[in-house]
């Protein structure tokens, strides 16, 4: 079984701390996945998926976004992105922290984003989609979006009065309840009667009860994070953005059909036909019935990994 490496490196901005991020090396790679994980999570949750593609000789690498897990302790931030642009920032920071690893690298790269993490990886493919062939020794190979979803500028932008509100009445820096009842406490409503305040994570108990207990999991966002989150949703879903993804790259979505993030699976079909109208020349979608937010968390979680297995190896054969 590999081991879990940890690594570390500078922001470019020179802020300070550092961006911390997770490595899980095979013996002989043969591809790499990186992993851009969710809000109020960190990478290192995706360890045994990471074990299971190594198994296959995928190297998988995972960092901590601004604000998160390790990097959000060393910059002394936990749940602050940054007093403006947060979303962007972290955007960046990841093409810096991908353009670090791979230029030790000489591997075929394909991104995967979940919940979060989804909207961020496809914000990176239209930002830096015109610099990736010539910044990557292989192109980008493919696109995997897991618990994600879609919806209009417009919307994103209602929401939006709400957060700069919450931003003014307690401070950029703080956590708002009202945001929070209005994201994470209504996703648990549908599984009422309620285990924890997680329960819409997973139908496995063991991996809700380990996130409620992780120190790194669950916090709240400061609500100039969230203004600047959705900011960035506005941007990263309007027709004009979405045109930028490079029309060749295959995309891979997956999700529940019970996550409350997609409205029960709704958002990823219009997530689905968004891409498509925007050019994209393959789009596969798979949604799991049953299963919740964290499909790589679920109590069926071998067959998602098989799925995404098998997607991979089409990929390969397609090169």
């Amino acid at each position: 079984m590999s081991a879990l490496e940890r690594k570390t490196l500078p922001f470019s901005s020179g802020e300070p701390g550092e961006h911390h991020y997770c490595q899980w090396l095979p013996e002989h790679p043969v591809a790499w996945l990186h992993i851009m994980h969710g809000m109020s999570e960190h990478g290192a949750r995706y360890a045994e998926f990471a074990e299971f593609l190594n198994q296959q000789g995928i190297l998988v690498t995972a960092g901590d976004h601004r604000g998160h897990g390790q990097t959000g302790k060393a910059m002394g931030s936990s749940y602050h992105l940054a007093d403006a642009d947060g979303w962007e920032q972290m955007i960046d920071d990841q093409w810096q922290l991908i353009n670090h690893i791979e230029a030790r690298l000489d591997l075929p790269l394909i991104l995967m984003g979940h919940s979060m993490g989804s909207f961020m990886a496809t914000r990176f493919c239209q930002k830096y989609a015109t610099q990736i062939p010539d910044a990557f020794n292989h192109k980008l190979c493919g696109l995997i979006l897991s618990g994600s979803s879609y919806d209009t500028p417009k919307f994103f932008e209602s929401i939006s009065y709400f957060a700069r509100f919450e931003r003014w009445r307690v401070g950029p820096r703080k956590p708002s309840s009202v945001l929070e009842k209005l994201s994470f406490s209504s996703f648990n409503n549908a599984f009422k009667p309620n285990r924890t305040v997680s329960d819409w994570l997973s139908r496995d108990e063991k991996i809700v009860d380990d996130y409620v207990d992780d120190y790194y999991c669950g916090g709240p966002l400061s609500t100039q994070s969230w203004c600047d989150f959705l900011a960035g949703m506005a941007h990263l879903s309007s027709p004009s953005a979405m045109a930028t993804i490079d029309k060749a790259l295959p995309i891979y979505l997956i999700s529940g059909a019970l996550d409350p993030v997609s409205k029960q699976g709704e958002g990823v079909e219009k997530l689905k036909a968004a891409l498509l109208q925007a050019g994209i020349k393959r789009v596969d979608m798979r949604l799991y019935e049953e299963a919740r937010h964290e499909i790589l968390n679920e109590t069926n979680r071998t067959e998602v990994f098989k799925d995404l297995l098998y997607w991979l190896a089409a990929l390969k054969s397609e090169l």
